[in-house]
Formats: structure tokens, C-alpha cells, sequence
């Protein structure tokens, strides 16, 4: 056991720290700063701080969610991890054990990537940052009057969202939902790479990312039934119990908890199957 924990560790470690995460670190930073940089500038020039809750609504916007998963989808595009150094770890460790390693490092990379771009668009606002339990004058202002557009914010703040949610509910929300739909597109990849190839599952990986855009511009009568089957979809939080055109945009939370949880048992499941069965191919490092 304190093998297959040390192995863990330094799973964990190799993932964080490399080159690939580092590129996957670089875009989503320069995609916040990109989309923060009005509110900041906003906040500067109505002379009022901003509260550290805005990165719920940069996640409901389509072009930064797209870009985001993109960055997810090429931070998992080296499945199934076997290069020539992971040879060691699967023969300490065994195939099972080493298996189910790998699929707790995607779900703690996962975790890992939501966390870091919710703390990273907290200290973007610094200069300009007031820690308060509401979501602030500033993002009321925003969300009731023309500022976005005047300032050419390329996010909106929802005044439906901040009545319904607390911003500590909607962030805590947003981290969860998107850890589990991180992983479960993470642990789909390495199953699909192990029981046909890597080209594929990245593809598919794509595929359930552009469903976004999908649901994005169907027919409004159809915009909710899309969503029940885009799971990407369901990190934009903040149409979470919002009506439009009388319906519900994103299905209810214990449904998006119930299928990512099962969409994620069933990918391991097939992970832990073929690894006990699998001629190992294994490649230089990249």
C-alpha cells in the first residue's frame, strides 16, 4: 500500500509539474486575463472594488468554454500514459493498482485545473478586490445596466443567477461540476485510447466539447433536450435553474451529478478491464 501511495504522489507530481500542463496553465491565464481585464477596468474607472466571485459567469460564456475545454482535451491528448518512464511504475505497482492510479490523478488534475483558474481570476482583480459574502455593488451594476456593452465586456453577469445563488454556492457549484466533468472527459479519453487508439479519443474528446455550440444554437424548443446530453454544456453554471422561452436551460443538478458520476464509474470500469489484458505499446516521451 505504501508503494502504490508513493506511486500516486509521484503520478500526481509529474502531471502537475509538465511541460504539457504548463501549456494548458499559460492559455487559461491568458485566456482570464483577456476576459477579466474589463472588469478591471471597469472597477477602475466607477472607482468601486470588485468581489472575487465573477469566474461562475466566465464559465457560461461559449467562446471561453470552448477554449478552456480545448485546453483540458490537449492536457489529456498523451493517453493512455505509457511512456517508457510509466513501464517502472506499472511493474512496481501491477496493472490494476496502476490503473486506478492513473484515473485518481485525472480526478485530482482535474481538480487541480478548476482551482487554479478560480484563485488565478481572484488575483487578476488585485488593486481592484474587496472581499465581501454578496456579489458586490459593482456586479449588480453590471448586470443591470449597459456597462457590459459599453465596455465591451465579452462575458455577462446574470441578475436572474445572483437571485437564485449565493457567490459562495455558485463557485463551490462551478469547481464541483467542473472537476467531475474534467475527469469524466479525462477517464473517456484513456478508455477509448486503450480499446482502439489515441487519434480517436481525442476527436471524440473534441466532439463532446463542440456540443456546447450545439446546444448554443438549436432551436430554443429543443435547447433543453440537447443539454440532458452535453455534459461539457452543463459547466455553464449559471443557467442552472434559468427559464428561457418557459423552459429550464440546463437539467437539474442531481441529474448532472448522477450521469458524470455513472459516466465516470463505467469508463473506469472499462480502463481497469482491458488493462488486465492489454499488450502494453510504449513510446519515447514527448
Amino acid at each position: 500500500m505504501r508503494v502504490y501511495f508513493r506511486f500516486l504522489r509521484q503520478a500526481l507530481a509529474e502531471r502537475i509539474f509538465s511541460p504539457r500542463m504548463y501549456a494548458v496553465a499559460f492559455l487559461h491565464g491568458f485566456l482570464l486575463h483577456f476576459y477579466m481585464r474589463a472588469v478591471v477596468r471597469f472597477s477602475k474607472d466607477m472607482e468601486c472594488a470588485a468581489t472575487p466571485w465573477a469566474f461562475p459567469f466566465l464559465l457560461s460564456n461559449i467562446f471561453f468554454l470552448l477554449l478552456f475545454m480545448a485546453g483540458v482535451v490537449y492536457c489529456f491528448s498523451d493517453v493512455p500514459f505509457m511512456q517508457h518512464k510509466n513501464m517502472y511504475q506499472v511493474i512496481r505497482t501491477g496493472r490494476s493498482k496502476w490503473a486506478l492510479g492513473q484515473i485518481s490523478v485525472i480526478a485530482a488534475q482535474a481538480f487541480f485545473i478548476m482551482v487554479f483558474n478560480a484563485v488565478f481570476s481572484m488575483i487578476l482583480l488585485l488593486g481592484y478586490f474587496e472581499y465581501s459574502p454578496g456579489w458586490g455593488k459593482l456586479y449588480h451594476t453590471l448586470a443591470l445596466t449597459g456597462g457590459s456593452k459599453k465596455y465591451r465586456f465579452l462575458f455577462d453577469f446574470s441578475y436572474e443567477t445572483m437571485q437564485i445563488y449565493s457567490p459562495l454556492e455558485l463557485l463551490v457549484l462551478s469547481i464541483m461540476l467542473g472537476t467531475l466533468v474534467i475527469a469524466f472527459v479525462g477517464i473517456f479519453m484513456f478508455a477509448v485510447s486503450l480499446y482502439v487508439n489515441r487519434s480517436l479519443a481525442v476527436t471524440l474528446a473534441f466532439f463532446l466539447v463542440m456540443m456546447i455550440y450545439l446546444v448554443e444554437n438549436i432551436h430554443p424548443l429543443l435547447k433543453r433536450w440537447a443539454a440532458m446530453f452535453a455534459p461539457v454544456n452543463w459547466m455553464r453554471v449559471t443557467q442552472i435553474g434559468i427559464k428561457f422561452h418557459g423552459s429550464f436551460i440546463q437539467p437539474p443538478v442531481w441529474y448532472m451529478v448522477t450521469v458524470l458520476a455513472a459516466g465516470i464509474s463505467i469508463c473506469a470500469g472499462m480502463v481497469c478491464v482491458k488493462v488486465k489484458k492489454i499488450e502494453f505499446q510504449w513510446y519515447q516521451e514527448e
